[in-house]
């Protein structure tokens, strides 16, 4: 059988969850092996996928995240005429606006429509992008992945695409994310940052954005503090750019910040965290969320969109992003030792259930699937 020729564009300059997906889900096709496709890698970052023997890469620069729409529409497009491909897969959100070579089946990956649920926490400029470009892509788009089965709801209910088209891909997770079991170098980590002897230390990881509601979390750290319990609150990712907050621009003294974490870094403070807490109101998927259960440490999330799902009894819920109810669980779980080391293994027990090679043949199959439904339409 001849090989599907894919063109896979992947934005992994920006980091993030989306970066992280097309990082990982690549790497995952390109290890299939089954002879099935022909990867061609578009990308701002060729550096993050130099050991792809099996897969063309080619660089596509993006200046900046807010040329995001010049690449989308603009360079890949021109990129794509004279490659030959069967399939495009844009993975974060778009398909070109404009057409692509004759023949070419589209596939993109919608991660959300938090732009559309809580429009207020984008910039103007990123609701009118990712408005244009989300319906875009619902029409034009012969596969859509959704990246749980909550994000595929919305897809269908809010941008009028019937279920069919629709490919429930979950994610998986890295190898690399594994408990901490080295005592010693729990404590160096704790210690390096901040953590006093004996106190508690609680990690918030991702992008620091309105609507990962990061001060509930502060602010629920902070009735721990006044109730006598010893904790740390470490916030480790990137500031999306133009945001401000008080509790970032001037922290409390218990709130340390980490900023952009290295790989091997952020293992290490999942590992030495008692908790990982995330009060975010909206998440297509939560990855960061899968990453701290892999590596044996409690979450505290929201029991909303896509998180139930994703945590099952990996963790403790609640109902909705409110710093009494953030503390309260926080407070469950660090004054029991062993409702923390049960609900660890419950976590593990989760985070084991999801790979990326099981998304990358599921997302083999999507792509299979608009091809043939490309060639009927031809036919």
């Amino acid at each position: 059988m001849t090989p599907l020729r894919v063109a896979i564009g992947a934005v992994a300059g920006v980091t993030g969850g989306p970066a992280t997906y097309s990082v990982e889900l690549l790497h995952a096709l390109a290890a299939l092996g089954d002879g099935a496709l022909e990867l061609v890698v578009l990308t701002d970052r060729p550096d993050l996928f130099a050991t792809l023997a099996a897969a063309r890469v080619e660089e596509v620069p993006l200046p900046s995240a807010w040329r995001q729409p010049w690449w989308d529409n603009v360079a890949v497009p021109a990129r794509l005429r004279g490659l030959g491909v069967d399939v495009y897969h844009g993975t974060k959100h778009a398909l070109p606006l404009v057409p692509l070579p004759r023949g070419t089946a589209r596939v993109v990956t919608i991660h959300d429509l938090a732009v559309l649920v809580e429009p207020e926490t984008f910039s103007l400029a990123q609701r009118l992008q990712l408005a244009v470009h989300l319906r875009h892509a619902a029409r034009a788009a012969d596969r859509i992945i959704c990246v749980s089965r909550h994000a595929a709801g919305d897809v269908a209910a809010r941008l009028g695409v019937a279920p069919r088209r629709i490919a429930v891909v979950p994610h998986g997770i890295s190898a690399r994310f594994v408990p901490l079991a080295d005592a010693a170098r729990r404590d160096a980590v704790r210690r390096r940052h901040g953590v006093d002897p004996g106190g508690f230390l609680v990690s918030f990881v991702g992008t620091a954005q309105p609507r990962k509601r990061i001060e509930v979390a502060v602010d629920a750290v902070r009735r721990l503090h006044a109730d006598g319990m010893p904790v740390t609150l470490v916030v480790a990712g990137r500031r999306r750019p133009g945001y401000r907050a008080e509790w970032l621009d001037a922290p409390p003294p218990f709130v340390r910040l980490a900023g952009e974490l290295p790989a091997d870094d952020l293992v290490e403070l999942y590992g030495a965290s008692d908790v990982m807490v995330s009060p975010s109101s909206f998440e297509g998927f939560g990855l960061t969320f899968v990453e701290a259960m892999a590596c044996g440490c409690p979450v505290v999330g929201v029991a909303a969109t896509s998180v139930p799902e994703v945590v099952g009894d990996g963790g403790v819920l609640v109902e909705r992003p409110d710093a009494a109810l953030v503390a309260a669980a926080l407070a469950r779980l660090l004054g029991d030792a062993a409702l923390r080391a049960e609900t660890a293994r419950r976590a593990l027990a989760r985070a084991g259930a999801l790979s990326w090679r099981r998304a990358a043949e599921q997302t083999r199959d999507a792509y299979l699937a608009a091809a043939a439904v490309r060639r009927e339409t031809r036919g």
